[in-house]
């Protein structure tokens, strides 16, 4: 101080306490943002965990391809081999000339190099799935399941009606109600916040006190938040406009998938009803012409390769039916069997 003031034994000695109050519902708006934030982690994590099931879903059917490759890789040799052993037959008794056992011995052969090749596609794929549930090496011996396991398929209208619901379609409808709220909180920010102040004074020179009691209101007059507001609003458009490209998406997706579901699931059954049985009852009576003189040996490669190829198919058709499956579950947030 100066004057009379000057020195410490005049000084004035002053605590303020401060307290602002928050007017336009600031504080609700931010719970409310708060909220909507921390409901659109648990959806993305439900997303997550959503793709996670579904790759890990097609890894197995993977593996159970490769077992079912193998399985048919191993019968092929049997086949080629037992075709060979009739050839040998044939030839010793001077029925047929040599060159048909060398290419039955041809047959046995790449018959072992597709065995050979399923075997190593088979521990590709184990180690595969192991890594979907963060594994290094696979430590199971075999995939227990069905892949044969076919079933009606509901209608697509009936599916249709999960969309809205589904976790990605409902995910953006938190998000436009996210953008609301940013856009109330940024409207509230518009109204300024005033401040209490109370406190105590104490004059040094004749060590009496008095009270202290204050308000201050900020005056906005070149800040009304008129850039937070714009950016709120462009933010909550944008929102809207993404969720109808979503819930579009969706729509398209799930029309894809169902179609694919339903274009493996005609196959699969007709390859099991029609075309293997007539494949395998014309490989039979090749084998048995073959044996008789009736057939050459070119009409029993011809049928063998026509009933490996249908059966490769039918495992081909199954896989493509397990991950349509897969895919059809995951857009609509839940398995097909639990679908009334």
């Amino acid at each position: 101080g100066s004057e009379s003031r000057r020195g410490y034994d005049a000084a004035k000695t002053t605590v303020w306490l401060n307290q602002t109050v928050e007017l336009g519902g600031k504080r609700d708006k931010r719970r409310g943002v708060a909220n909507s934030e921390a409901r659109l982690a648990r959806m993305d994590y439900g997303l997550k965990r959503l793709e996670v099931i579904t790759l890990a879903k097609k890894a197995f059917t993977d593996v159970l391809l490769a077992q079912g490759q193998l399985a048919l890789a191993e019968s092929l040799l049997v086949l080629a081999e037992d075709l060979r052993n009739t050839v040998a037959e044939r030839v010793k008794a001077g029925k047929v000339p040599l060159l048909e056992e060398t290419k039955a011995g041809v047959e046995v052969a790449t018959a072992r190099i597709a065995r050979d090749r399923a075997r190593r596609e088979l521990d590709t794929a184990r180690k595969r799935l192991s890594a979907s549930w963060g594994a290094t090496m696979p430590l199971f011996k075999e995939a227990a399941g069905e892949l044969d396991a076919v079933m009606d398929i509901p209608p697509l209208e009936t599916l249709s009606e999960f969309l809205e619901n589904t976790p990605e379609v409902a995910r953006w409808k938190e998000e436009v109600a996210l953008s609301k709220e940013l856009l109330a909180l940024a409207k509230a920010r518009r109204i300024p916040n005033i401040n209490l102040i109370a406190g105590i004074s104490r004059f040094e020179d004749d060590s009496e006190y008095s009270g202290n009691a204050g308000i201050s209101l900020p005056l906005p007059l070149f800040d009304r938040n008129a850039g937070g507001i714009i950016s709120a609003n462009h933010q909550s458009i944008r929102a809207e406009y993404e969720q109808r490209a979503v819930r579009l998406r969706a729509a398209t997706e799930l029309a894809e998938a169902h179609s694919r579901l339903e274009t493996a699931r005609s196959e699969a059954i007709t390859i099991k009803s029609v075309l293997l049985p007539g494949a395998r009852q014309a490989f039979d009576a090749a084998q048995t012409g073959y044996r008789e003189g009736k057939f050459g040996h070119l009409e029993v490669l011809d049928s063998q390769r026509t009933f490996n190829a249908a059966r490769v198919r039918y495992l081909d058709v199954l896989a493509d039916y397990q991950k349509a499956a897969a895919d059809l579950e995951r857009l609509i947030g839940m398995p097909l069997d639990e679908i009334q």
